[in-house]
């Protein structure tokens, strides 16, 4: 009778709940809808098809020094799209030639989905939703330009951090091996195909009598001479060069967090003249940097002021390296933190501002929500979401009004909120990065991480 009994209770025993947003099939559902938004965007009214055509002109030499302002690294993944939709042996065309794209960028879209849900399906589901949403409210551009790629390959590097952490404290062997080389691999790659990536390269630097503070640093510039040296011979030298003198020609870039003011002023002065007024002093044009600039009073003071903010987050970048090495309290999750800091400085102090630059630091945030489970993290990454829709209704929805004659009030709304929200975003990234160390930051222990690997 005990045993009858016992035996009855346990069938009766409820079943522990699935954590439903978890749930696979929960996962694809959420997964593929996110990804129809754009895709439909995209194929039903050609939504920022625009660069995809230009990267088809460049690679196939049907526009003479079309993407020389790309990094040759960064065109990589274009060229193997074109690759792919030529095999048979009768070439590709444009059209073929964006299907291809948009297709490649759900791809790996959907394998960092995949690694995101493996790595949170037994501990709580936000970080794999967090990227799943901001898929669906980033718009077309999401899936049209080629900043997905560096994004995912800084998302990796992050990742290898905390692997090979995690790594070390069970063998008590040491912060090295694989997973060391395969992050700074990574953080080059990114580096030679975006270039702002290599401002991060601060972030590897930890105590000075630390091997692998070297082993780190050591192999990410290897790295980068291995890639530049790959660049200079199938492309040459000027390769190389050719995406560091176009940055330094370029203007106010419409959209930057700095040309807010002018934009504004040039909107208030539509409707304080009226249609019949004065000319407006502010003139947004298509600029030779394949963008639209304003230029007007003010601009070039602006532009001063920017190249002085960016050298001083360069210097900020060394600082903490210096700090680091002195200190000797270097964590992964420190080195994380302190790179979606540097990055949204890098967005919010540069003379230019596209809408796809939210795709550079969603990825190592959705790595940071599941190794770093701090309140902080999780803010940012609703603060994003936020700042994603909001550059959604910037590009492509009201993008014609913003680059208007004077631009329209409706237009320059947008474009305010959603620079304001950049900056929020800016500000919690670096509180993030200075508030005190949580229970996952602490440094590895004296005697542990000192071998070469």
């Amino acid at each position: 009778m005990p045993v009858t009994s016992t035996s009855s209770a346990a069938a009766h025993r409820p079943l522990p709940r699935r954590r439903w947003p978890a749930h696979p099939a929960v996962v694809a559902v959420g997964w593929v809808i996110a990804h129809l938004v754009p895709v439909a965007w995209i194929m039903s009214a050609g939504t920022s098809t625009g660069d995809i055509r230009y990267y088809f002109r460049g690679l196939t030499g049907a526009e003479a020094g079309a993407m020389d302002e790309y990094p040759e690294v960064g065109t990589w993944p274009a060229r193997v799209v074109e690759l792919v939709t030529s095999l048979g042996g009768a070439g590709t065309d444009e059209d073929t030639f964006v299907t291809g794209f948009v297709a490649l960028s759900v791809l790996v879209s959907g394998i960092f989905t995949w690694c995101l849900w493996r790595a949170v399906r037994h501990t709580g589901s936000w970080p794999v939703w967090f990227w799943i949403l901001f898929a669906g409210v980033s718009g077309p551009i999401f899936l049209t330009r080629l900043d997905i790629f560096p994004g995912l390959l800084v998302a990796g590097y992050a990742a290898l951090l905390f692997a090979g952490s995690r790594r070390s404290r069970r063998s008590r062997s040491g912060w090295s091996g694989w997973s060391a080389r395969a992050a700074t691999a990574l953080l080059a790659a990114a580096t030679m195909m975006k270039l702002w990536p290599g401002v991060l390269g601060a972030a590897l630097v930890g105590g000075f009598r630390r091997a692998s503070t070297w082993v780190r640093v050591c192999w990410f510039f290897g790295s980068l001479a291995v890639l530049c040296v790959v660049v200079a011979v199938s492309g040459g030298v000027d390769r190389l060069l050719s995406p560091l003198t176009y940055q330094g020609d370029r203007g106010l870039q419409v959209e930057s967090i700095a040309a807010t003011p002018w934009v504004l002023a040039a909107a208030l002065h539509r409707i304080v003249d009226g249609p019949a007024g004065a000319p407006v002093p502010w003139s947004i044009t298509y600029a030779e940097s394949k963008s639209y600039e304003i230029s007007g009073p003010g601009t070039g003071v602006t532009l001063t002021v920017l190249t002085v903010l960016t050298a001083a987050t360069i210097l900020a970048a060394v600082v903490w390296a210096l700090r680091r090495l002195v200190r000797d309290d270097w964590t992964p999750v420190r080195a994380v933190s302190f790179s979606v800091a540097l990055i949204m400085l890098i967005i919010v102090t540069n003379k230019v501002f596209s809408p796809q630059y939210l795709v550079w630091v969603a990825p190592v945030v959705a790595v940071a929500l599941v190794v770093a489970r701090r309140p902080v993290v999780t803010l940012i990454s609703v603060e994003i979401l936020v700042t994603a829709l909001l550059t959604t209704m910037v590009y492509p929805v009201f993008y014609d009004w913003l680059i208007a004659n004077p631009p329209y009030e409706v237009a320059v709304v947008a474009l305010l909120l959603r620079n304001v929200a950049v900056v929020v975003l800016a500000v919690t990234c670096v509180r993030w990065a200075f508030s005190p160390a949580g229970p996952s930051d602490r440094p590895v222990p004296a005697g542990v991480g000192n071998e070469a690997g």
